[in-house]
């Protein structure tokens, strides 16, 4: 299988409508692979909650709307914020029975009030023992930080030093959230404590956006990219069900998949895209995904090998946390950054000679774990 064609719209607060940002992807894609609409056999939108933060559902028939020549099968899949990831893997079987499947990932989420937005983040949380006892996202992963301090002796500054690379990152992707947005330590250190011991600059921001891309059974042109393996793996919804809140079971064990589908090693990964929807959560998903032993994430990132001239960059884009979190899209964002790195046109964020791209998309806290591994064929 092979990555064909990738588009995305800028991420953040916009002022257009889903269906436009959705248009806008899906028409970058196809120019990206020269294919014309009628081209694809199958479709599979990915969007976490457009009935709360759009009054919308149905928006797999919106693609058939914006697309009317083409009256070609299409699905919608939901998985939290691992929704793009898993659609991916879905497009990846079907293209087995369809040429060239397209995958859009979409959310629009400023339409709402923040606390509206919160709670309906939530519902990705177990309903009983995590939402009705108040539980949101940022408190779930003030836990797992408050964990990995004390059974690794990681600390605030290392936090800090993530969310400092990814930012720096993100001032060099036109696309990002966050882009053109100058933070350095102390105004991340100054932030505001949103759950001990994050604060304001450890948590991604709510976005707006889109992205696409076009699973082709066969390599038609030297800019393809192969999928070199592909994994979901599913966990328990509640926190209270897992034996450890340092490390997420199904990442671990997407990774192994992915690994093994490949025929690869940990160590040969030139970089990687990770879920780091708190700046903690890149530290744990950098353990999960086999990069390093567990703990030693904070040698890394202390050292700057995570960097885009390090030994191993991770979320050379600039993350979730400053390219952006617009959940149906954040799965396919990290393919397109991925796949722009394999092809060398990631301009100003380029790393030098990548071979293997790993990307890590997680939905709720480790329930759902995505994990794809590429390389130039």
């Amino acid at each position: 299988m092979y990555i064909r064609g990738i588009g995305r719209t800028r991420f953040g607060a916009l002022n257009a409508s889903l269906p436009e940002l959705m248009y806008d992807s899906v028409m970058k894609a196809l120019s990206d692979s020269g294919l014309e609409s009628k081209d694809i056999d199958a479709a599979i939108v990915s969007c976490f909650a457009p009935e709360k933060f759009q009054s919308q559902l149905h928006i797999n028939s919106m693609l058939s709307s914006l697309l009317p020549t083409n009256k070609m099968p299409v699905f919608r899949v939901e998985a939290a914020c691992a929704s793009g990831g898993v659609a991916v893997n879905l497009a990846c079987h079907m293209a087995r029975a369809f040429e060239n499947v397209m995958v859009i990932g979409v959310e629009k989420m400023n339409s709402v009030a923040s606390w509206d937005a919160t709670d309906i983040l939530a519902m990705a949380l177990d309903k009983k023992y995590e939402q009705d006892e108040g539980m949101i996202f940022p408190a779930a992963y003030a836990l797992i930080a408050q964990q990995h301090f004390f059974k690794y002796g990681s600390t605030s500054e290392d936090l800090a030093l993530v969310s400092l690379k990814n930012h720096a990152n993100a001032n060099r992707n036109e696309l990002a959230h966050f882009y053109r947005k100058k933070v350095d330590l102390e105004t991340i250190r100054n932030s505001i404590s949103v759950s001990s011991p994050l604060r304001l600059f450890d948590c991604c921001p709510m976005s707006d956006g889109a992205a696409s891309a076009i699973v082709s059974a066969k390599k038609a042109s030297d800019r393809d990219i192969k999928i070199l393996g592909s994994s979901v793996r599913t966990d328990n919804l509640s926190l209270i069900d897992r034996k450890s809140l340092t490390s997420f079971t199904a990442a671990k064990l997407a990774a192994r998949d992915v690994y093994n589908q490949a025929e690869v090693k940990p160590e040969d990964i030139s970089f990687a895209e990770v879920h780091d929807c708190f700046t903690i959560a890149e530290l744990v998903a950098i353990e999960d995904l086999d990069l390093c032993e567990p703990g030693d994430s904070v040698k890394l990132v202390r050292d700057g090998e995570t960097s885009l001239d390090g030994s191993r960059p991770v979320n050379t884009d600039g993350g979730l946390k400053a390219d952006g979190h617009p959940i149906g899209a954040t799965g396919i964002a990290q393919i397109y950054e991925t796949v722009m790195q394999l092809r060398g046109e990631a301009d100003r964020r380029q790393i030098d000679g990548p071979t293997y791209g790993l990307t890590h998309n997680i939905g709720g806290i480790g329930g759902t774990a995505a994990v794809h591994l590429f390389g130039i064929d």
